[in-house]
């Protein structure tokens, strides 16, 4: 290998350190930007999957006109928004309300537990609740999380100004396309290559957010039987956590069953409520999805484990949410360019990015 091209190899790799470290700082500082407009982009990718989805509905022999298929779309995400800000907003009030009960019957769980303890393994004095206390106290967890869901809130209205826009551009791109690349030949392939994306980034954003609306739909079921306390907020919250891998739906299935511990003060109770909720994210994972998908998301581990670490550091609990679906819509971008194809094949799970 020559000098130069040895420099060169150097250079070109300090430019793409460079060119990463740049796009990280500018994630970090522009969050209050970038953010609500990623969240923009995959709500007007989820509107358009659904449109397209009801342009193919039939009526008679006729199928409605892609201007109705997007209002149509657009109608039915609002309803589902007001409906899930309408559960998030009434059950935090009241779960900040409940806080100061259940912090009492954690404290009588505890000390049942630690005075079974200590008679077990013969102590002279019970374990109290005070030092515990100091370290979990259940108001100040829940202020926090409500806390979260406020901040979230308060991003709606730029969210919703950036899909308006978003969907507006859509319209005009056509025509900037055109423009940009006269060629007939040049045009055709440009025109193909982003259908493509399109279409699997549509599909990936339409049938992610089915398979987390089953399990949230089935967990309030289970929850809703058991007669747990605030089964809406905890459906809604299994249908958020659910988009984050490894983690996300642990800790979806562990706030209800902390809950039902609490309520029913009964360590049987909550075991058989998390058993149901275990089984009911088993079934989604390991029967439906494949069944809807074809096999299952086709993303490294390592590649998740990475990508939830950078986005939660980047940008809190919103990022870990974005991170796969991030991740996906980057491996299918680069999938579709000879150059980056190589990049896209790493990051899959087996090779076959189609």
């Amino acid at each position: 290998m020559s000098a130069s091209s040895h420099n060169s190899g150097v250079v070109t790799l300090a430019a793409a350190l460079g060119i990463v470290a740049l796009t990280i700082y500018l994630l970090v500082v522009g969050e209050s930007i970038l953010m609500p407009l990623v969240l923009a982009t995959f709500i007007a990718y989820l509107i358009a999957a659904l449109g397209h989805r009801i342009e193919r509905i039939k009526i008679g022999k006729r199928r409605p006109p892609p201007w109705l298929g997007l209002a149509a779309a657009i109608i039915i995400l609002l309803m589902v928004i007001a409906v899930a800000v309408q559960i998030a907003a009434g059950n935090i009030q009241a779960v900040v309300a409940a806080a100061p009960d259940y912090q009492e019957r954690l404290q009588a769980l505890f000390t049942e537990g630690m005075a079974y303890i200590a008679k077990v393994l013969k102590l002279k004095r019970t374990p109290t609740f005070a030092t515990l206390a100091q370290e979990i106290n259940v108001s100040s967890l829940v202020g926090r999380a409500a806390a979260g869901f406020q901040s979230i809130a308060a991003n709606t209205f730029q969210v919703f100004a950036y899909v308006a826009f978003l969907l507006l551009e859509i319209r005009m791109f056509d025509r900037k396309i055109s423009l940009i690349f006269t060629g007939p030949g040049r045009e055709r392939a440009v025109r193909s290559t982003l259908g493509a994306m399109g279409r699997k980034i549509e599909t990936y954003v339409l049938i992610k957010t089915g398979i987390s609306l089953t399990n949230s739909i089935l967990s309030y079921i289970i929850l809703r039987l058991f007669g747990v306390d605030f089964a809406g907020f905890w459906a809604l919250l299994v249908f958020v956590l659910n988009f984050i891998p490894y983690i996300g739906s642990p800790l979806a299935m562990t706030f209800p069953t902390v809950i039902a511990l609490l309520q029913f003060g009964s360590w049987v109770s909550a075991a058989l409520v998390l058993g149901c909720l275990v089984g009911v994210q088993a079934f989604v994972e390991n029967v439906i999805e494949p069944q809807v998908t074809g096999k299952t998301l086709n993303l490294s581990p390592v590649v998740m484990i990475l990508s939830l670490s950078t986005w939660g550091a980047i940008w809190g609990i919103t990022g870990m949410i974005l991170s796969v679906p991030l991740m996906v819509i980057t491996m299918i971008v680069l999938a579709q360019f000879p150059k980056t194809r190589p990049i896209a094949i790493v990051m899959s799970a087996n090779g076959e990015i189609g």
